[in-house]
């Protein structure tokens, strides 16, 4: 089998079930196994996939063992030759898995290859690419100033080697993981994928950013000003420290000093919210027919008008609700429009195929909106 997708999921049904219909269409002509673990969601992911995706290999948790836990049980079970990581909260175009593959057979002693990650607003996250944490640069991003925490030298959409990619997104081969400890189940959130990619480092292999290829991540990375991934991040911190650096003691001293610094003059920083408010002058639903035209003028009680995907992806909107309606085969003019309409102010959400819901995100620190929408009797 040429590779296994692996999915851990929690809470998110929708989202996951959007993430699966792309890849249903990203794995086409491809030997390939889709692998979701369910991190006890208690929720109606069991039943979704039960129904609409019969063909993936589900393994439901009895508790929330964390991503790190949850991904190696997956990867045991796994028998393609490459492994890709993928989150349940992101959209990948038709090509994402074959190009990932081979992009990653082109380059010698390649470790894991990652790809461009925009966000629900169509904006890039400059986590798609991190340089290798250290003492400095660990202080820095605690106190704000993330410039050397990312991997600036290469473009948005450029292509090189990286110390650091994200778990959002990685692509190796089963047998380079087997070299390395695998993901480190004491990282329970946050962290993991910093230190897996250091593993691949130290067993002699070279991380690549591949920004060629973009798929969707509706949860960027949180910020620092939210006081829980604060922590969360700063003790991920002091665990990768001791266990890759000899003067770990020192090191985490130091860090702890800004630590306690940082959290002082960001107080009241991290008590604030996305206030962002969602003004649009017009609604668009993109799609291949009409359907959807009642529901949602039924639920954003305005006119909304309809394109098809030629006329939306010549179309420049600005403070415009775009919907997009994606069916089976459109996500690739979904990330392409997304992608050419960022910093437009625009407000996009995705229908969910076989569902009826909305789903979205204004920011990159948050999951945003589920929207369910009453179906249409000529729906």
């Amino acid at each position: 089998m040429q590779v296994s997708v692996v999915i851990v999921s929690y809470k998110v049904p929708y989202h996951l079930s959007l993430c699966l219909g792309s890849l249903q269409l990203a794995l086409r002509g491809i030997e390939a196994e889709i692998i979701v673990v369910d991190n006890n969601s208690q929720d109606e992911t069991s039943q979704l996939i039960s129904r609409y995706y019969p063909e993936v290999k589900y393994i439901q948790n009895n508790e929330n063992v964390g991503f790190s836990r949850a991904n190696n049980i997956a990867i045991k079970h796994a028998k393609g030759e490459y492994i890709c990581l993928v989150n349940p909260d992101t959209v990948v175009g038709s090509q994402t898995i074959k190009n990932a593959i081979n992009k990653h057979k082109s380059i010698d002693n390649c470790g894991i290859l990652g790809v461009r990650l925009i966000d629900g607003t169509g904006n890039f996250l400059p986590e798609s690419k991190i340089n290798q944490l250290n003492l400095r640069i660990a202080i820095l991003k605690l106190l704000g100033f993330s410039k050397s925490y990312y991997n600036n030298a290469i473009k948005e959409t450029g292509e090189g080697f990286t110390a650091t990619l994200v778990g959002a997104f990685m692509c190796f081969k089963a047998s380079d993981y087997n070299k390395t400890e695998g993901l480190d189940e004491n990282y329970f959130m946050y962290g993991e994928d910093i230190d897996l990619s250091f593993q691949f480092i130290k067993a002699g292999l070279k991380n690549y950013y591949y920004g060629k290829q973009t798929i969707i991540h509706f949860k960027g990375e949180s910020t620092l000003k939210d006081k829980i991934y604060f922590q969360r991040f700063f003790d991920s911190v002091k665990l990768y420290f001791k266990k890759h650096y000899t003067n770990s003691k020192i090191m985490i001293g130091i860090a702890s000093v800004f630590f306690v610094l940082a959290k002082y003059f960001k107080k009241n920083q991290m008590l604030k919210v996305n206030n962002r408010i969602n003004k649009f002058h017009e609604a668009f639903v993109v799609s291949k027919s009409k359907n959807l035209l009642k529901p949602l003028e039924d639920q954003y009680k305005r006119k909304v008008s309809h394109l098809d995907y030629t006329n939306a992806k010549q179309t420049d909107f600005k403070e415009t609700l775009v919907i997009f309606d994606p069916g089976k085969e459109h996500f690739d003019e979904v990330i392409d429009i997304m992608s050419k309409n960022r910093y437009c102010d625009n407000i996009f959400r995705i229908n969910v195929p076989q569902h009826n819901v909305l789903i979205g995100s204004d920011s990159s620190t948050s999951q945003g909106e589920v929207i369910k929408l009453k179906a249409d009797s000529n729906h």
